[in-house]
């Protein structure tokens, strides 16, 4: 069984705009190269583009209903700020990237005047739009995994943040225009004991002013990044177990060397402690810095090594995941990550901050890095 199709050389939309409630025709001229009608076998696709100059005059919001065929609106947002050229063409090569390399690289071939960089990172979701949801992206990794040594336990982590203001200028460093709320748990999952309890669970929201890209240009680093702001950390239990602690921090970031291949990344972050009544020497055994080191590309593999020093003694821990993307593994269709990681030292979870366990190697899959 063959379909047979027969397109039209322009579609009619409707625009609506929502700002005053104008409505206006729009013709949409159909691409070149297309035949007049199209045979599709059963299970066949074809994309057919319709192209036309926007009106100067849409701003905000815009819905378009098409007009004579059976299709759904769109609601479109038009972005207001200056460089929109230079803005819709870092979409277009966004939207026709198939690689998260292809993606960085947008990001760093389309530069701002000012040496800012248009695009959001690569590794969060998009923050471009104005939905509730294109206000969210990963933050800190998220994975699953389990491994053996004394007993079996696993890890588990999820992570999100969330732009409270997404600015028509995405290079804006206005306060108010890169202002995150986050939240981040991290459970320790004990497989070996009765009941599979889960041994302890960090919850840490966080308020955040953070920017990918602060512009900074020196012939030793590639791009700057700079987060400042306050973090908590509880692990929601009372009386004897009750842990918690208060975080004022900083957090500069730098990379070094090609950001679409191989490069390095170290992200230090510096905080001090407060509120630590039920886990007065947590100090002792994490000190006050987090040294994030990565090493990696944002579509091949990826070392990252966090490490903690306390203020006595050699206490402190390091924290080691390796990734690698499924889709090079095991197939195209595959999204996420092969996660293998190691840890050794003090405080995995708050519960145990002051007690070693045994080292631990453990592999998962991880959904974010």
């Amino acid at each position: 069984m063959v379909l047979s199709l027969q397109l039209p050389l322009a579609v009619v939309p409707l625009i609506r705009y929502a700002s005053d409630a104008r409505l206006m025709r729009g013709w949409r001229v159909r691409e070149a190269g297309v035949p007049d009608t199209l045979r599709l076998r059963p299970g066949q696709f074809r994309k057919v583009r319709f192209t036309a100059s926007w009106p100067d005059a849409a701003p905000g919001e815009v819905r378009i209903d098409p007009l004579g065929f059976d299709a759904s609106p769109a609601l479109v947002v038009i972005n207001c700020g200056p460089d929109q050229d230079a803005i819709a063409q870092a979409e277009r090569s966004e939207a026709h990237a198939s690689t998260p390399a292809q993606a960085a690289a947008t990001a760093a071939v389309l530069d701002g005047p000012s040496g800012d960089a248009i695009s959001p990172p690569g590794d969060s979701l998009s923050t471009t739009g104005r939905g509730v949801f294109a206000h969210l992206s990963y933050y800190e990794p998220m994975y699953f995994a389990a491994g053996h040594n004394g007993d079996t336990n696993a890890r588990l982590q999820l992570s999100f943040k969330y732009r409270l203001r997404i600015p028509d200028d995405l290079r804006s460093k206005a306060f108010t225009d890169n202002l995150y709320f986050a939240y981040t748990q991290t459970s320790v999952w004990d497989l070996s004991a009765d009941s599979r309890p889960f041994r302890d669970t960090t919850y840490s929201p966080q308020l955040f002013y953070y920017v990918p890209d602060t512009g900074w240009r020196s012939p030793f680093f590639t791009r700057m990044g700079f987060a400042a702001g306050v973090a908590h950390e509880s692990n929601g239990k009372g009386g004897n177990d009750s842990r918690s602690i208060n975080m004022p921090f900083i957090r500069p970031t730098w990379e070094f060397g090609d950001l679409t291949a191989n490069h390095l990344i170290v992200s230090p972050k510096i905080y001090y402690t407060l509120g630590t009544k039920n886990n007065p020497d947590i100090a002792a055994y994490r000190g006050y810095v987090d040294l994030l080191v990565k090493y990696g590309s944002p579509d091949g593999w990826q070392l990252a090594t966090t490490l903690r020093k306390g203020t006595k003694h050699w206490y402190g821990s390091v924290d080691t995941q390796f990734t690698y993307p499924l889709a090079k593994l095991i197939g195209s269709a595959w999204g996420g990550y092969l996660w293998i990681g190691y840890f050794n030292g003090y405080g995995e979870d708050l519960l145990d901050y002051n007690n070693r366990q045994h080292w631990i190697a453990r592999i998962g899959y991880s959904i974010a890095r």
